[in-house]
């Protein structure tokens, strides 16, 4: 008979720790029922954690450094600026689908409570190193004459924006009529036609007619 590989700690407590803040937000959470979802002594969490924000920073830090370094790991080597931009939006795209909705969730309470741990962890370890990212091929497009006289910034926003907010209105429209029409079997294809299609429309340089 295989033997059963025991879950690490931590493991247990971050697993724990993310359908807790995902039900309560970070002011509702408690680290008892962490403790009781996880099966470990609560002095267990304080030892790897030391508070209940170092662990509520932990789980944002893990979610948002991990969609950074997806995609910044995805940039095509020689391909032409637009191609880049729009391989990093597509996986883009596939990640943020693909999270536990308890991360989507999380998010949600978190930009209703103000966003006080976004701006601490999410700015400087997602929206900077993304911002880097996007206007250095942002740039780069424009010496080659691929796209319109864009700024950079309000456009990065815009899109990355339209992304996760489509993300966060699935979860919200789960349960009501809509949903099915909206989130039917092949909803992520048809988003990502029809958002990318937009897209170019409004940043591609188009040839003046003659």
């Amino acid at each position: 008979m295989k033997k059963t590989e025991k879950v690490p700690t931590e493991e247990k407590v971050l697993a724990a720790a993310l359908q807790e803040f995902a039900d309560y937000g970070y002011d509702g959470a408690r680290v008892d029922r962490i403790a009781a979802r996880a099966k470990i002594n609560k002095a267990m969490i304080y030892y790897h954690f030391k508070s209940k924000e170092a662990l509520y920073e932990r789980i944002l830090k893990d979610l948002l450094d991990g969609i950074y370094s997806y995609v910044a790991s995805i940039v095509p080597k020689d391909a032409s600026p637009l191609d880049e931009l729009y391989v990093i939006l597509d996986n883009y795209m596939n990640y943020i689908n693909a999270l536990d909705q308890n991360y989507i969730r999380i998010m949600l309470r978190e930009i209703s409570s103000g966003g006080k741990y976004f701006r601490k962890i999410g700015i400087p370890v997602l929206v900077m190193p993304m911002m880097k990212l996007v206007f250095e091929i942002v740039g780069r497009a424009k010496e080659a004459g691929q796209i319109r006289d864009i700024v950079p910034h309000y456009t990065m926003l815009q899109v990355v924006g339209g992304i996760v907010f489509f993300n966060l209105i699935k979860t919200t429209m789960k349960g009501s009529d809509i949903y099915d029409l909206v989130f039917h079997e092949n909803y992520l294809q048809e988003f990502k036609e029809n958002f990318m299609g937009i897209l170019k429309h409004g940043i591609e340089k188009k040839e003046e007619p003659a």
